[in-house]
């Protein structure tokens, strides 16, 4: 009996999405004890990437897969250049920002997931997703407001840049579906280390040695929590209703929110939570908006 079989699917995307609203407690950690984020997601995600080499490689020799001259690496090339960005993005917004804030204008996904779905997988824009598209845009202004006439903070473009980034990844992760799981996850972290090094090369954060102790808190947060995450997941999303999925997976934005609320000492003023109820708004618009879709794929080159 598999775990699948022994445990729903919906539990385990529960617990996926409540470790990923959890990421921040661990990432604050890593970098307080000596780590800029640049480099904590260089160490996360290499980790990360030597653990599931192994198993793309057996995916690239198994004869009932497509040979590798036959994938598609421009698009698996720019799948794995979105979740690079996604990848050091999010690490910086969580270890530099609000979380709260942060949180919520990283969780503009919905948005950015109605337009790239229509442009990738053709899918319809429904009065309902629109509306999600105008409920999310509404919930960043109230949030970002009271900034525009300052400028935006930094780690507010890093959350957008990231929920950006990862709308892109998902999008292309399903419109890649005939590519082979474990070579499109090995390329998605190795992108993820080499992004992550080139900008760390040219950040402030180069020339700093990080701490024994910062190192290995990164490396054990890449093989454990976070690889937990992705797994648990990329697994469930297979399995379920992409409407249930979307749904489960606002628990991540709660489980976030709640937590930085009851640890921080920051007050949040009406715009910020108004802001993030509508954009929680959007994202469950966006998952019961979902219909049965035969989305067109990028095949392997024939």
């Amino acid at each position: 009996m598999t775990v699948g079989e022994r445990i729903p699917p919906s539990l385990i995307l529960m617990a996926g999405s409540t470790l990923w609203g959890l990421t921040w407690i661990w990432l604050k950690h890593a970098h307080a004890l000596g780590i800029g984020p640049i480099l904590l997601s260089v160490v996360a995600f290499a980790v990360q990437w030597l653990l599931v080499a192994p198993f793309a490689w057996r995916s690239m020799k198994d004869p009932s897969r497509p040979p590798i001259t036959r994938l598609n690496w421009p698009w698996l090339a720019l799948l794995a250049f979105a979740s690079g960005v996604a990848g050091v993005g999010f690490t910086m917004a969580m270890v530099y920002g609000d979380v709260v804030r942060s949180m919520m204008l990283f969780f503009l996904i919905p948005a950015w997931g109605v337009l790239f779905g229509r442009l990738f997988l053709k899918e319809p824009l429904t009065p309902p997703r629109m509306l999600a598209v105008v409920s999310a845009l509404v919930g960043a202004f109230l949030i970002l407001g009271p900034d525009f006439g300052d400028g935006l903070r930094p780690a507010d473009l890093f959350a957008l840049v990231a929920g950006f980034s990862l709308a892109g990844a998902n999008t292309l992760f399903r419109f890649l579906a005939d590519q082979p799981i474990p070579i499109k996850l090995s390329l998605m972290q190795a992108s993820t280390v080499l992004l992550g090094l080139v900008a760390w090369a040219l950040s402030s954060e180069y020339g700093i040695m990080p701490t024994l102790e910062a190192l290995g808190s990164s490396a054990l947060y890449g093989a454990t929590m976070l690889l937990a995450a992705i797994l648990a997941t990329q697994y469930a999303v297979e399995r379920l209703p992409a409407s249930r999925s979307a749904i489960l997976m606002t628990l991540e934005l709660l489980v976030a929110v709640a937590s930085a609320a009851w640890l921080g000492d920051r007050f949040h003023g009406a715009n910020v939570w108004s802001g993030g109820a509508l954009i929680l708004v959007a994202a469950l618009l966006e998952a019961t908006s979902a219909r049965h879709h035969h989305p067109p794929v990028a095949p392997c080159k024939g």
